[in-house]
């Protein structure tokens, strides 16, 4: 009987450990609400660097840059102006809808921000950033405005301005790096269009690659027999809109980069 009494006691022990562990282990992997806070796989070091942030003065903070897209209708490219405000929040990232914006535009909101926090070394978890786009388009966004998010969030918490001669495109990767994008000739064009004097593309984009299509013809008999295979040829894309378009396109790597280029 005592036997069974220690087999029981010890039973409920390990049950009630059992839910203790999983409790524990519930609350460790609840993610956190905060886009600031939201790295899985930030370092101790990082997590101090997180805390000796320097706090946001409360004041008026915005910034305005141009962007550039293309068309899926039409596969023109399309200028466009991004707005960025700051105000006292709760460590938010808003993007405004109308118009309508692409999903991974949020994405690429909430990462614009973290990266400008730790460029500036700014505490942006009191605050909420409001980010919107200016377009006649009824969908616009996608990663391809990472960079340009970013660079108008650093000058925003700075109090300074984005050169309104120049535009940028590119990803936004979490260590600032600026990542490559599709349609950049048509962006170029429609950044010149829109009488630009400077574009920042991401590093390595400066030579287009294009597929020329090359048809030969082989006469079997009374038949024609016609084939079209594509060859790969390369446009110095600098050198094309320096000389046709009369815009002068640089490469950048990093945020950094762009932000010295276009903020002042």
């Amino acid at each position: 009987m005592a036997h069974q009494s220690e087999m029981l006691i010890a039973g409920m022990v390990g049950i009630i450990i059992g839910v203790v562990a999983s409790a524990a282990l519930f609350v460790y992997l609840e993610p956190s609400q905060s886009f600031l806070e939201n790295d899985q796989n930030q370092s101790p070091e990082q997590t101090e660097q997180r805390t000796a942030l320097n706090p946001l003065q409360e004041d008026k903070y915005a910034a305005s840059i141009g962007i550039v897209a293309v068309a899926a209708q039409t596969n023109e490219g399309i200028t466009n102006v991004a707005n960025v405000e700051i105000q006292p929040g709760k460590g938010r990232v808003l993007v405004a809808v109308n118009p309508f914006v692409e999903p991974d535009t949020q994405e690429s909101a909430e990462i614009a921000a973290a990266v400008a926090e730790r460029y500036t070394q700014k505490d942006l978890s009191n605050v909420d950033l409001i980010y919107s786009i200016e377009s006649d388009a009824q969908l616009v966004g996608g990663p391809s405005a990472g960079a340009a998010l970013t660079v108008a969030t650093i000058a925003a918490i700075e109090k300074k301005t984005v050169r309104t001669d120049a535009a940028i495109t590119g990803t936004i990767e979490p260590d600032g790096s600026i990542g490559p994008i599709g349609g950049v000739l048509e962006k170029t064009e429609a950044v010149a269009k829109a009488g630009k004097k400077l574009f920042l593309i991401p590093k390595g984009q400066g030579t287009l690659v294009y597929y020329e299509p090359k048809v030969t013809i082989e006469q079997r008999g009374r038949f024609q027999i016609q084939r079209t295979s594509y060859v790969p040829k390369q446009l110095d894309l600098i050198g094309y809109a320096k000389g046709e378009l009369d815009l002068e396109v640089r490469e950048v790597e990093t945020v950094s980069e762009a932000a010295e280029i276009l903020i002042s």
